[in-house]
Parts: structure tokens; C-alpha cells; sequence
């Protein structure tokens, strides 16, 4: 009976006896937690997950991305289960054109020992499948706000110009071309970025998926009136009756020095300088800034009688 105790304390304290009563013990300590544990309910989303897409052929409503499991199971456990080992995978191989129908079942599923699923939501997937095809289509570019005051957009460039896009034939029949993401206005000075396409959610793909955008800005050309310009002479001393002693200006210019613009002796007036007394006939003499141009004037000519020299 001694030498069968030797020989049983012997084996426990080899390599091999103590990783098998660690192993053993390990098996125990979780039973002995879990078993005293009541089982508890979690819901998890898992992803979803297409195979074998046929190659001429491309997945549309495809918005559902997850599926809610409520899976039921000892806590140790739920608090470790990933739902990546959980996913859905639809073999879509030999699918046609038009919506099929997955009924999901717990057999979708392999969840960890212990662990069952007791509810799946939804239960049913439709995916509708569509031809592709691939068409180039020209590139239009949208801008997205207002230049600063004062501007205005002179010139837009998009390259490429054309891009080829993959999608769905029925949505490709419909384009006539292809938009960019918003273009942000904001600045005076010209500008170029580079831009993604926008598919708008209708699954579409681009070869290239970016454009490089340039807008070039320049400032806005206004005309405004000014209806009762008093005609004057300048630096003048003398007696001087002019003919008739107003004026219509219709100008055009850049709004930003337009707008603020107040005609007086300095910007329009009758140039004497030099002539004696007696009746002349004068076009008026305009100081404005060079960007300023008089589109209208009436009348064009002033009879100016000196009557006495300065």
C-alpha cells in the first residue's frame, strides 16, 4: 500500500500531473462560479455579411447592416462574447436579379457552449440584387454658399471633366452627369481643392473617386444712377453761368466702391482753366476712380458763359 502512495504522489508532482490538475481544477473553479450563477439575457448586433456576389450583379437596400440577437447564458460568459464570432453570412452565389429572401434561425449561429439564442431581429433579410453597368459621365460641380460681398464666381474648372462610374444599370440610365460634395465659397481670391464624388446613396462607385476643383472669383460689376448731378466749374474765381446746371450719370463699377460713391466738384466738374470771358460750348471732366466707368450721360454737352475771368 506504500509504494502505491509513492508511486500516486510521484506522478501528481511530474510536469504532467500538475498540468493536469491545473486543467482540472480550472474546469471546476468554472463550474463552481457559473453554477452558482442564474442565467442572464443580453441583446448583441451582429454584422451582416455578403458572399459570392455575383460578379455582373451588385446588392442594393443594403442599409441593414446588423441584426439584434437577445442571446441568454451564464454572465461569465455573455460578458465575453464577441459579435464578430457571431456574424451573419449570406451566400448570395447563383442569386438573380431581383429580391430574395433570408429566414435567419439560431442554426445561423454558433454561439460559445452554454450559451443559446432566444430571440433574432429581424428574422427575415430581403436583399435585392440589380445589374451593374459602367458609364463615363461629365463631372458638375457643387458650390455650397456665397462668395464674400462684393464677389462673384467668374469661372469654375473640374478635372477630370469625366469620370467612369459602376452602379446600378437603372440608376446609370437615369444620369446625365455627376455631382461633387459641396464646395464651401469663402474667400475673395481664387481657390482649388481636391473633392470626392457624391453617389448620393445609390450605391454608385468612381474611377477616380476625387476631382480637383478650381474657382476663380472676381468682383462684381453694379450700375447705379445718379439723377441730379450739379454741374460745376473747378477752381474757378471768377462770374460763370453754365447750361443747364444738371446732369443724369448712370455708372458701372465694382460694388464695394460703387455703393459709397458721392459725385461732387472733385469727381465731375467744368474745366475753365484758360478760356476768357464770352459763351463756350464743354463736355464735363470726370476724376472717379479707374475701375469706374460712365455708361450713361445726359445731357453730354454744357454751354458755359464766363462772364466775368477769375
Amino acid at each position: 500500500m506504500r509504494r502505491v502512495w509513492q508511486k500516486v504522489t510521484g506522478w501528481a508532482s511530474s510536469n504532467i500531473g500538475l498540468r493536469l490538475f491545473s486543467l482540472i481544477f480550472a474546469a471546476g473553479l468554472w463550474f463552481f462560479v457559473n453554477a452558482g450563477q442564474k442565467a442572464a439575457e443580453r441583446a448583441i448586433e451582429v454584422p451582416v455579411e455578403f458572399r459570392n456576389i455575383p460578379s455582373e450583379m451588385m446588392v442594393m437596400d443594403s442599409s441593414l447592416g446588423q441584426v439584434e440577437l437577445r442571446v441568454m447564458g451564464p454572465p461569465a460568459l455573455l460578458s465575453t462574447l464577441n459579435p464578430e464570432n457571431l456574424k451573419v453570412a449570406l451566400d448570395l452565389e447563383g442569386s438573380r436579379p431581383g429580391t430574395s429572401s433570408f429566414r435567419l434561425n439560431p442554426d445561423f449561429f454558433n454561439p460559445p457552449r452554454g450559451i443559446r439564442v432566444t430571440r433574432i431581429s429581424p428574422s427575415v433579410i430581403n436583399v435585392r440584387l440589380e445589374p451593374v453597368a459602367v458609364r463615363s459621365l461629365p463631372v458638375s460641380v457643387r458650390l455650397a454658399g456665397k462668395p464674400l460681398l462684393g464677389n462673384r464666381v467668374a469661372r469654375v474648372e473640374v478635372t477630370p471633366e469625366t469620370v467612369k462610374v459602376r452602379g446600378p444599370a437603372n440608376e446609370l440610365n437615369k444620369m446625365a452627369s455627376v455631382e461633387t460634395q459641396p464646395v464651401a465659397l469663402d474667400g475673395r481670391g481664387p481657390m482649388t481643392q481636391e473633392v470626392r464624388l457624391n453617389s448620393a446613396g445609390k450605391g454608385l462607385s468612381f474611377s477616380p473617386d476625387r476631382v480637383t476643383v478650381s474657382v476663380t472669383l472676381e468682383e462684381e460689376l453694379v450700375t447705379k444712377e445718379f439723377s441730379r448731378v450739379e454741374v460745376t466749374t473747378k477752381d474757378f474765381s471768377g462770374v460763370v453761368r453754365v447750361t443747364p446746371r444738371r446732369v443724369y450719370l448712370r455708372l458701372s463699377g465694382p460694388r464695394r466702391i460703387l455703393e459709397g460713391l458721392k459725385i461732387g466738384s472733385d469727381q465731375a466738374y467744368l474745366d475753365v482753366r484758360g478760356l476768357g470771358p464770352g459763351t463756350h460750348v464743354l463736355a464735363l471732366t470726370f476724376n472717379f476712380p479707374p475701375e469706374i466707368r460712365v455708361v450713361e450721360q445726359k445731357p453730354d454737352r454744357f454751354q458755359v458763359k464766363i462772364i466775368q475771368a477769375g
